[in-house]
């Protein structure tokens, strides 16, 4: 305690030196702080199931027909649970959103209808109420609603008589039986509502293979593993291929099986490598920290050699001034800590405004004990080093400076040569971290000129889903459609108006197999498979996806006439090279074919950073009415202020029929490059942190230097050296560091960017230009940080100097 209660009073002493050192280490450890609570959330937690580690999704898999994931029909999940010796239980979800009215106008909120085992897998039970039972997954008796937390929070009041109300959804009365606690999570998503999935008798057969919508979730047994998962959903799709000939050419050709995914790295997804990224980013800008602020210490400690010199000469062991040095040191870095966790605290209030990936529900990110932890960690390590290297540095001259007479203090040889490792040290740490941030710039920049195949310009969008119950028929559900765009394209500014079943960057892209009439596929080639569609409307028109050959859907293409679709360039020019489709005909596994009766552009709807990933293919929505489709909606003027219009339009159609999901085309867009345009801003803003803190080490290193070889510099002008002289001189030495340093980070910047390539887009890992714009950069910046100490030099008086020294 007497060690720091003295560091105290002498770090007290000197403010000024103490902000600095405070306010760096802040900087570092407040940025550290907030990544890793973001990493932790993600990838580290414990997640809230009971023996969470053995918690797999099961998808169907087709590797040759490059299909790594797919959903899971429902025979599919009966063989698996039945057959399947690896699995203790699992169970079936699927999305299902839908019209709930509680009060006043009817909203649509999201819902995931479940089996009643999905409880049991989980090892989750409602904190109010109970959870679904096999009767309840009975069609007919499965109008039975668990709410969420939030949900009952929100429009209940969190009112504990809520169990057994009627609520209604989708214009039927369901009873609420039970509220989930406020720590559940969704493994699939977040919903407000959980409903019972009900299997009808005829999905159960044979005939709904291929038909997949729904997410399989299983819990291993003890001891079991995913290979071994793996291997028996292998040996069953053997027997599947036996037992069910006509299916069995399409599982061989398409390499079908199932494959099980860990929960934690199903949910982490792709965001790993992006929080990896951002923690190792924020790291280095703690060591450059840490290196200005040992800087300043090594500074100090020069001016307190003879301090110490003289304790040592009155009897204090080298271990008494270790103790004193570690004592300063731990002191700044707790404060450093303190600060650097509020300042975590602040970013966290920033973070979920930034989207670094699609996270699946979760609590809010925030500071907890593992955080804490970590903060105290940094704290002590940093600490830690601030004490040892002044010591290691002065260590060796402290006898001699007791003899020197010079009242200053002269930076022995040791301490000298620390303060340029560290700077160098600094300004290689700083060039990887451009470089990293350079290469997502550029990335960044190169999926901003991805030309989508559409126009998000003035383009409002929303989403409606019509209850089953409501519209149970194909001419109820062709009769919305119609009327809605008939009133939607009445309002003034709609200069076109449509609506399709995959809204480009709304979340959801179906797809499925098809066959070329006429055309036999190669023995052994998988089947062709494409994204399908259903538009209606002047969709195209709304889009400005570009018509290249033939018509699109019109009046004559009615429910009764012959089945049409129009697809796109890519299957065009992949499937009929050197002649028209126009008029080929495709079949969908169906006796009914259809033919081709036009092409269009090929657009990119889900990622602008990835290739097209197969054709596409769009029916007319007048012959397969849907429940549920996008409306796209192209305006003269505002689009946003289109959408109470639009809202008022739904309403005159169907009173109880809420759209959702309203927003525009652009931001829909903007929505899905904000992953990597968070990476991007985080990871740049790390590098101009690193910028700033190098140079103001070199600028440090160099002051210091100037002031401590006055008399030197002095005796040098005496003897005839010119101002040129005594700049080139100075500049010698803050360039040979930041040489050395570029040099340094060069070599590590190659072997350490093969980590992003995975982020980065039509950029190589080991670009060129980027090396050499931030080798040209930190230059720079180092001969600014060294102009003023240089010009300081010259301003030195020599019989000044000289008298002083």
């Amino acid at each position: 305690m007497r060690d720091l209660r003295f560091a105290l009073r002498s770090l007290r002493r000197q403010p000024l030196f103490t902000l600095v050192a405070v306010l760096t280490l802040t900087l570092g450890i407040g940025a550290n702080t907030a990544i890793f609570s973001l990493l932790y959330q993600v990838l580290l937690r414990p997640l809230p199931y009971r023996d969470a580690d053995r918690l797999v999704f099961v998808w169907n898999a087709y590797p040759k027909g490059n299909l790594a994931q797919a959903d899971v029909s429902i025979p599919d999940y009966l063989d698996r649970r039945r057959d399947a010796s690896a699995i203790e239980d699992a169970a079936l979800m699927t999305d299902r959103d839908v019209n709930v009215t509680i009060a006043g106008e009817p909203e649509r909120l999201p819902a995931l209808a479940v089996t009643p085992s999905f409880f049991a897998t989980l090892g989750r039970e409602p904190l109010l109420g109970r959870a679904f039972t096999t009767a309840d997954a009975t069609p007919g008796a499965n109008q039975l609603a668990i709410l969420s937390y939030a949900l009952w929070r929100s429009r209940f009041d969190a009112d504990p008589s809520v169990v057994g109300r009627k609520i209604r959804v989708n214009a039927e009365p369901y009873t609420v039986v039970g509220v989930m606690p406020a720590d559940f999570e969704s493994p699939w998503h977040e919903p407000d509502l959980l409903l019972p999935f009900a299997f009808r008798p005829e999905q159960m057969t044979d005939d709904e293979r291929g038909n997949e919508f729904s997410v399989m979730i299983a819990r291993l047994r003890p001891g079991a593993t995913v290979a071994q998962l793996n291997a028996q959903m292998s040996a069953i799709v053997e027997r599947l291929i036996d037992r069910l000939p006509v299916r069995a050419a399409f599982m061989k050709t398409s390499g079908f099986t199932g494959v099980a995914v860990p929960l934690r790295d199903q949910r982490a997804g792709q965001i790993r490598a992006a929080l990896y990224l951002l923690q190792a980013g924020v790291l280095l800008v703690l060591l450059i920290a840490c290196a200005n602020v040992a800087n300043l210490l090594l500074m100090r400690a020069t001016g307190r050699r003879r301090e110490m010199a003289i304790r040592t000469a009155l009897g204090a062991g080298r271990s008494r001034l270790l103790r004193q040095l570690l004592a300063e040191g731990l002191v700044l870095s707790m404060a450093g800590a303190a600060g650097g966790l509020a300042l975590g605290v602040a970013l966290l209030r920033v973070v979920p405004t930034f989207t670094i990936a699609g996270l699946t529900g979760g609590p809010a990110v925030s500071l907890n004990p593992a955080v804490f932890g970590f903060a105290a960690a940094l704290a002590v390590l940093t600490g830690g080093i601030f004490g040892l290297v002044p010591a290691a540095a002065v260590w060796r001259d402290d006898a001699a400076t007791l003899g020197d007479d010079n009242a200053r203090g002269t930076a022995g040889r040791g301490a000298r040569r620390a303060r340029t490792l560290l700077v160098v040290a600094e300004i290689a740490v700083a060039f990887t971290l451009l470089v990293g941030a350079g290469l997502l710039v550029e990335s960044f920049a190169n999926v901003l000129d991805v030309n989508p195949g559409f126009s998000s310009d003035r383009v409002l969008t929303g989403s409606l889903t019509l209850p089953g119950t409501r519209y149970p028929t194909a001419d109820a559900r062709r009769a919305f459609w119609t009327r809605l765009l008939d009133r939607v394209g009445a309002v003034p500014g709609v200069a076109a108006a449509g609506v399709t079943s995959n809204l480009p960057f709304g979340g959801l892209d179906a797809s499925g197999t098809y066959a070329i009439v006429g055309r036999a596929l190669p023995v052994g080639e998988p089947p062709l498979h494409a994204r399908q569609e259903m538009v209606e409307g002047n969709y195209f028109a709304a889009m400005r996806i570009p018509l290249l050959a033939g018509r699109t859907f019109a009046s004559q293409d009615g429910p009764d006439a012959p089945r049409v679709v129009v697809i796109d360039e890519w299957l065009a020019k992949h499937r009929f090279p050197g002649e028209s489709p126009l008029g080929r005909q495709l079949n969908f596994g169906s006796p009914r074919n259809y033919t081709i009766v036009g092409v269009v552009g090929t657009i990119q709807a889900s990622d602008l950073a990835g290739p097209v990933p197969e054709e596409r293919i769009y029916f007319n929505a007048v012959q397969i009415p849907v429940t549920r489709m996008g409306l796209v909606v192209k305006s003269t003027l505002d689009p946003a202020s289109l959408a109470q219009a639009v809202r008022t339009s739904v309403r005159a159609v169907d009173p109880e029929q809420p759209i959702a999901d309203v927003q525009t085309m652009e931001d829909r867009v903007a929505a899905s490059l904000a992953p990597r345009r968070t990476t991007m801003l985080l990871i740049g803003t790390f590098g101009a942190l690193a910028l700033v803190l190098s140079a103001v080490g070199i600028y440090g290193v160099l002051a210091s230097g100037v002031a401590q070889r006055t008399r030197e510099l002095g005796i040098r002008q005496a003897l005839g050296a010119d101002r040129r002289t005594i700049v080139r001189l100075v500049l010698k030495q803050g360039l040979s560091a930041a040489a050395a340093g570029v040099s340094i980070g060069l070599l590590a910047s190659f072997w350490l960017t093969r980590y992003v390539s995975s982020l980065l887009y039509e950029v190589s890992a080991q670009d060129g230009r980027v090396f050499a714009a931030v080798a040209v950069l930190l230059l720079i910046v180092a001969m600014a940080a060294c102009a003023i100490p240089a010009r300081s030099a010259t301003r030195i008086d020599p019989v000044h100097a000289l008298r002083e020294g």
